[in-house]
């Protein structure tokens, strides 16, 4: 069986996505289409809207016939380790063709990866008076004339990379967005695409009816009537200013990317008398011109969850593929490649492996409960949680 690979949030799941799914199996002519998808905290540091089971099911509805999870060591990490973590499942599971989302669908991303890589090795992103990501860009495009500042094509170079780096052979199938930006905030009446930034903003604004052209009648009512992390930043920074009043700063250094006094600063700020009283303040305060706020909200997430530098490199180099749902094409394609999947597969988590293999996601599946106000739900998110199976009858 031929599968052809996707890389997701589904933060929140809509009409783009299921447009995703139907055209990475076209275009590559591939019997099914396995997804790695965030768990319950995407790349930015923040709680998924919707639970990893609800987005799962809504996956597999919508064409998706095998949902695996991004572990949250992967998940919640910049670009190209979020990257290097998704390419690292596909592989295992012998997926030997990716299709993504791209501004410029036509460059040859596998290409620049490897001139990019070559100007690496030479060691040439040296300009004291930029940042790296900006001497990195300039050398990139003095060496190849591309121009890489597009969300989308920023992710899909640092697929590319990873690629490359690993040494197996994938094949990378770039297509272009309809109708929304990875960064609209709005859409307009009659559309039926719109970006997830801009179905967030509605949902955080109480704009339910105003998302129902733009996701499946499915996601709509999910939306609607399941528990959510859409409030989840009172929550949220009470916890944090917890953590960072009761930790010394000592301990608040070991929390990993916590670099360069970082613990300092943030620990001043939340014991400040007058400090700010939200989320969002606090990291405005805490925010320098060294650090993107993606950086900054990843660090807090770390912080809350106590991840250590030992944990994080850990659990990295011991990584797995957990299932999270199929249909009856992925449950074939599992049984042709379970006995030369180079990752461990997991299907069910009990509590011992909960605490050890697994015990990062665990607890993300912790807190992303408190976050979504499930404190007293009877299922956890992991511990006893079989894979969702969708007929296909």
């Amino acid at each position: 069986m031929k599968a052809v690979g996707i890389i997701a949030e589904y933060n929140p799941f809509h009409n783009g996505h299921a447009y995703h799914i139907k055209k990475a199996k076209e275009l590559t002519n591939a019997d099914l289409a396995v997804v790695v998808m965030s768990g319950n905290f995407v790349q930015r540091g923040e709680p998924a809207i919707l639970d990893k089971w609800e987005r799962t099911k809504l996956a597999l509805a919508a064409g998706a016939d095998l949902v695996v999870e991004l572990p949250v060591f992967y998940a919640v990490q910049p670009g190209h380790l979020f990257a290097a973590g998704a390419i690292q499942i596909l592989q295992a599971l012998g997926v030997k063709d990716l299709v993504f989302g791209s501004e410029h669908p036509e460059v040859d991303f596998l290409d620049l990866a490897k001139q990019a890589l070559a100007i690496e090795s030479e060691g040439q992103f040296t300009d004291r008076t930029q940042t790296y990501a900006s001497a990195y860009a300039q050398q990139l495009e003095e060496r190849t004339g591309f121009k890489m500042e597009d969300p989308n094509d920023i992710l899909a170079f640092s697929y590319a990379k990873a690629v490359v780096a690993s040494g197996q052979a994938m094949q990378l199938h770039p297509i272009g967005r309809l109708e929304a930006g990875y960064h609209d905030q709005t859409f307009e009446e009659g559309q039926t695409i719109a970006s997830a930034s801009s179905i967030r903003l509605a949902l955080h604004k109480g704009k339910f009816e105003k998302i129902r052209p733009v996701v499946s009648d499915q996601a709509f009512e999910a939306l609607s009537t399941k528990p959510t992390a859409l409030a989840f930043e009172k929550p949220f920074f009470e916890l944090l200013r917890y953590r960072l009043l009761t930790d010394t700063v000592g301990q608040l250094g070991q929390v990993y990317q916590m670099a360069e006094g970082l613990e300092h600063r943030l620990a001043g700020v939340a014991s400040a008398v007058e400090g700010p009283q939200s989320y969002q303040s606090f990291i405005k305060s805490v925010k320098t011109k060294r650090y993107t706020f993606a950086r900054i909200q990843r660090t807090l997430l770390y912080t809350l969850l106590n991840i250590k530098v030992d944990q994080m490199q850990a659990a990295m180099a011991d990584s797995y593929i957990r299932l999270l749902g199929f249909n009856d094409l992925g449950q074939a394609y599992l049984s042709e490649v379970k006995r030369t999947a180079t990752l461990p597969i997991i299907s069910r988590v009990d509590m011992s492996l909960a605490k050890a293999n697994l015990r990062l996601d665990y607890k993300a599946g912790q807190i992303w409960q408190v976050l979504a106000g499930q404190t007293h739900a009877r299922q956890g998110q992991d511990v006893g949680r079989k894979p969702i199976y969708q007929s296909q009858e």
